[in-house]
């Protein structure tokens, strides 16, 4: 179970966010403190009152989890699209490592500054085009130096 602390009771906050952001008629609303130890989140629907809570970066890490999960529960049954041409969340020389997966496969990880740890399960066949893909990379000139993880 996430625990946060209120830091107002809803409807009280009138202080400025930092970091607001509207998502149809949902109003979110960050601010990060200033030894950068926890962040406080509003969010708030139309007009209904707000509730802010302070998270430090465990329970903001664990809330990103947990909505993460409730995502992947709510595409149960959709379609996958095509990532081919989706803008994605870049991130450069993250910590990765690989492993044997407990499939016919690998585990492929990555710590991804916003989301933490993730990863990725890829069977045998998948890893087989993922090697192909990667060696016809390794052909073209290099852009610039590479870093070594």
């Amino acid at each position: 179970m996430l625990r946060v602390r209120r830091l107002f009771p809803c409807g009280m906050y009138q202080g400025p966010m930092n970091g607001a952001t509207a998502v149809g008629d949902i109003q979110v609303g960050i601010r990060i403190a200033e030894d950068r130890k926890s962040v406080a989140v509003e969010i708030r629907q139309a007009e209904a009152s707000a509730c802010a809570i302070e998270l430090n970066l465990d329970q903001l890490t664990d809330l990103i989890v947990h909505l993460g999960d409730v995502r992947q529960h709510l595409l149960e049954g959709h379609p996958i699209r095509p990532l081919e041409g989706e803008t994605v969340r870049t991130v450069t020389s993250p910590n990765w490592y690989v492993q044997v997966a407990k499939i016919d496969g690998s585990l492929l990880a990555f710590d991804h500054p916003a989301f933490g740890p993730v990863g990725f399960a890829i069977p045998r066949e998948e890893i087989a085009e993922i090697v192909r893909i990667l060696k016809e990379h390794l052909a073209f000139p290099p852009a610039r130096s590479a870093k070594r993880n």
